[in-house]
């Protein structure tokens, strides 16, 4: 069985136990939700079960009733994370338009996906590498996914000659998606920038570097 497959199965089983009497009113979506606050605002390692049952009213007994371990709390969290930006970014990454207009549209996806989830983000992409076996395995699958998404359009920039060919396209992929990794922890969604604003600075920056010495930049210039 595939490590996807495995460490669904996990969640399966742990999604189908029954609450025990007086904990009825907290559901695993609420005990995610308290428990990617605490991993945002302390860290994953400085957070115990004790925090999270004290953040939704229960016993630390009690917690087990919905959810096996505080790391697969931690897998949830990630794992869901990344999927929301899977699917923001699919759609637009795919349409039929030059690789310029695709690589803006992806980066406000991702950004729109983030203002919207702004701890869950900080918790996604930062705090992943404390897990471990078969459920880092699934995450990290799930980043490659994520990844091959900038990555598809930046090489069908450079063979359809919009964007100039990078030293190496991995190191110009890899600057992008860092860059928007980064935009998680300053990115204030109230602040006089919106996303699409900053999603067009953020497209400008990395256009400028693709895109330098190409017909693309002349025509854009």
């Amino acid at each position: 069985m595939a490590a996807h497959d495995r460490a669904g199965a996990d969640v399966a089983r742990t999604s189908r136990r029954g609450p025990t009497p007086g904990s009825d009113a907290v559901s695993v979506d609420v005990i995610k939700q308290e428990a990617t606050r605490l991993f945002a605002e302390r860290t994953y390692p400085a957070v115990g079960i004790r925090d999270i049952a004290e953040a939704v009213g229960l016993l630390p007994g009690s917690l087990y009733v919905h959810i096996r371990s505080k790391d697969e709390l931690l897998f949830l969290i990630v794992r869901d994370g990344i999927q929301l930006f899977l699917d923001a970014i699919e759609p637009v990454a795919h349409v039929a338009a030059p690789a310029g207009v695709r690589l803006q549209n992806a980066m406000g996806a991702y950004l729109a996906v983030a203002a919207e989830h702004q701890q869950q983000t900080r918790v996604a992409f930062h705090q992943w590498t404390y897990l471990q076996g078969d459920q880092r395995a699934v995450v990290v699958e799930l980043r490659q996914s994520y990844e091959k998404l900038f990555a598809d359009i930046v090489a069908e920039g450079v063979d359809s000659g919009d964007f100039r060919r990078p030293r190496s396209r991995r190191l110009a992929v890899l600057t992008i998606v860092g860059a928007l990794n980064a935009a998680g922890d300053w990115f204030d969604p109230s602040g006089s920038m919106s996303v699409d604003d900053v999603a067009a600075d953020l497209a400008d920056t990395a256009l400028r570097g693709l895109c330098e010495g190409t017909a693309y930049a002349q025509a854009d210039s």
